[in-house]
């Protein structure tokens, strides 16, 4: 019920006007805002994306702050300020003006962040202005982390039903949520930024229920697009440098028959590694083995060992690091508690791959 109230105050803070009376108005690609992940700025200084767990951050002073937004369909935003979730966000067709924080202290400093939380399939996000109260400011530069982790997954990097209840509860737009996947525990775990290159239902080689063991499109294609629903749209690696990039491919290949071969997948797989080495030379690679079958296990970890590269690593499989009933959301797909479990998994061969140091932080 709690976010259906959240839900229900994001419609009733909505406004058709495209900007407020005396505001402030920062174009959304003023330097003090701080776009993560792949995005893409329109000639009048809009700026568009539709990725999955992309988010946008800055910090202002003021009573109130709002967003002038459209997108293509409906796309659904976690609004933190101060670290703190406040509410839901919806951004539908029309070109509106959405309320993000009012009835703040004249004299306070607010850090806001937006996600989102609803895969490209869903809308593209277009932003074209954040608006302040008269004596309101944006205060610059907006500091990124100094460390940045890109995942490539599927279904179970987007988030899709980590917010449901029960395994056999049907999925719903309002059960995605990127912010509680492993991706996002890990990254706050080692304080880093991060991009969520991940689509449900997509595979190495073979897109769940395909009937052919080589589909037409996979995350190998997808892996390159600036937006995710475009295929026709080409990325070209600049907006960050990732120091680490986790695989997390394979489940939607082996899930249902007919399986890819050995060699199908492998290639596939290759291919993957290939273009991160060659957009991200000096990135380090984490493989996870999903929990989906014996031989996919077998397949990562024979080709991680032929490379003979000490910066690529893979994991052992998730075989038996969640359980399949109280540890999933809707649809039968990880719920909160299983991502706190498989993010506490991976923490120890990151740290090992990266050198980063393990700390007492909750994970979280």
């Amino acid at each position: 019920m709690k976010n259906l109230f959240l839900y229900f105050l994001t419609i009733t803070w909505s406004s058709t006007y495209a900007q407020l009376d005396g505001a402030r108005v920062f174009p959304a690609n003023d330097p003090a805002i701080c776009y993560t992940g792949r995005y893409e700025i329109g000639s009048r200084g809009e700026v568009s994306f539709d990725w999955v767990g992309t988010y946008f951050s800055f910090e202002f002073s003021g009573e109130t702050c709002h967003i002038r937004a459209s997108d293509s369909d409906t796309s659904y935003y976690n609004v933190f300020l101060n670290d703190s979730l406040i509410h839901i966000l919806t951004i539908s067709s029309r070109d509106t003006l959405l309320c993000i924080a009012k009835d703040l202290d004249i004299n306070g400093r607010y850090r806001v962040r937006l996600q989102k939380r609803s895969e490209g399939e869903f809308g593209r996000t277009t932003i074209n202005n954040v608006q302040l109260s008269p004596k309101g400011q944006l205060y610059r530069p907006f500091l990124r982390k100094q460390r940045f982790i890109e995942f490539i997954g599927d279904s179970h990097t987007v988030g899709y039903g980590t917010d449901g209840k029960h395994r056999d509860e049907p999925f719903a737009i309002e059960t995605e949520n990127p912010d509680k996947t492993y991706a996002a525990i890990l990254s706050r775990y080692f304080d880093a930024d991060y991009a969520l290159i991940a689509h449900s239902g997509r595979g190495v080689v073979r897109n769940y229920g395909d009937s052919v063991t080589a589909s037409a499109h996979t995350m190998k294609d997808k892996m390159s697009q600036v937006y995710n629903m475009d295929t026709t749209s080409r990325y070209s690696f600049h907006l960050y440098t990732p120091d680490l990039v986790v695989i997390n491919l394979g489940t939607n290949d082996f899930s249902t028959a007919p399986a890819p071969s050995r060699e199908e997948f492998v290639q596939g797989y290759d291919l993957i590694v290939r273009q991160i080495r060659s957009n991200y030379p000096m990135a380090k690679i984490l493989c996870v083995v999903p929990k989906v079958s014996t031989e996919i296990e077998c397949y990562i970890r024979d080709y991680v060992t032929h490379l003979q590269d000490p910066t690529i690593m893979s994991t052992a499989s998730l075989l038996g690091v969640y359980n399949e009933d109280t540890d999933l959301g809707a649809a039968w797909h990880p719920g909160y508690s299983a991502h706190k479990k498989i993010a506490q998994f991976i923490i120890p061969y990151i740290a090992t791959v990266m050198d980063w140091e393990l700390t007492d932080m909750s994970i979280k």
